[in-house]
């Protein structure tokens, strides 16, 4: 057992990090001498990772054209080799790599799109709920509502852009081209769901960006009004969130009222 684990690890150094010491442990023939051999098992493992990543990523696979793809993929493994036993979840470190190393870091909005693409992933795999409906709202006692706390759809996901690289994600994945790239003088919230079994995305306020992130973090709706008033005059919360709520519960973002 010992013996095959050694062999298991020179062989993964290898793959990995291109050590040599596995060639004493490989059976040569004419027809197929060594290099050739582990040739194959290399080129075959950077093959399925860079299938992986372009299935995670379809859209930077296309912004970038397949053989930039392919450029950045191949440092993204040296970089970041998988480590995860499910190959679904290689690439979750693709923004960061994109922000951080160049020559993509000369190019923010890149690590923006995968943002995007990577936080879609998580929508569509993210576990299923029932959620509020409107009519439910009349059960609740009106000394409760100050306690209670919204249980945000476990899909959510609530992120900043500074690029509009969502409209260019919609273009692409509709195989029209992509609008002009744009900077907003400010990062702008968007939240990101599923509702119906569909993945929805949509910009938001500062003010409803700020409530919902106090929801995601587990806050009472009194905490949640308190937020509110950061932006709006205090006798102006009350209906300001009342409007919000109602909003949420209608798009389905709302998986469940504790009080």
């Amino acid at each position: 057992m010992k013996d095959l684990l050694t062999l298991q690890n020179k062989f993964q150094e290898h793959l990995l990090h291109s050590q040599n010491d596995i060639f004493n442990y490989i059976v040569s023939t004419e027809k197929v001498p060594i290099d050739i051999r582990l040739s194959i098992y290399s080129h075959a493992y950077r093959s399925r990772l860079l299938e992986a990543l372009a299935t995670n990523y379809p859209i930077m696979q296309v912004y970038l054209g397949h053989e930039q793809f392919e450029e950045l993929g191949n440092a993204y493994i040296d970089r970041y080799p998988s480590h995860f036993r499910s190959i679904r979840w290689f690439g979750d470190q693709l923004e960061n790599f994109l922000r951080e190393n160049t020559p993509y870091s000369d190019f923010p909005y890149l690590s923006e799109l995968a943002k995007v693409e990577w936080t879609m992933t998580l929508v569509f795999d993210a576990a299923n709920s029932d959620v509020v409906k409107l009519e439910h709202l009349g059960s609740i006692s009106p000394e409760c509502w100050i306690d209670m706390r919204l249980l945000v759809h476990p899909s959510a996901h609530l992120i900043s852009l500074s690029w509009n690289v969502v409209p260019i994600w919609q273009a692409l994945s509709k195989d029209e081209s992509p609008c002009e790239l744009l900077q907003s003088d400010m990062p702008i919230p968007w939240i990101f769901w599923r509702s119906n079994l569909i993945n929805q995305y949509c910009s938001l306020t500062n003010d409803e960006a700020s409530a919902l992130d106090a929801m995601l973090k587990g806050n009472t709706f009194g905490d949640v009004c308190e937020v509110l008033c950061q932006f709006v005059d205090e006798k102006e919360v009350a209906m300001r969130a009342a409007s919000l709520l109602k909003g949420w519960i209608s798009a389905g973002l709302i998986a469940e009222i504790k009080y």
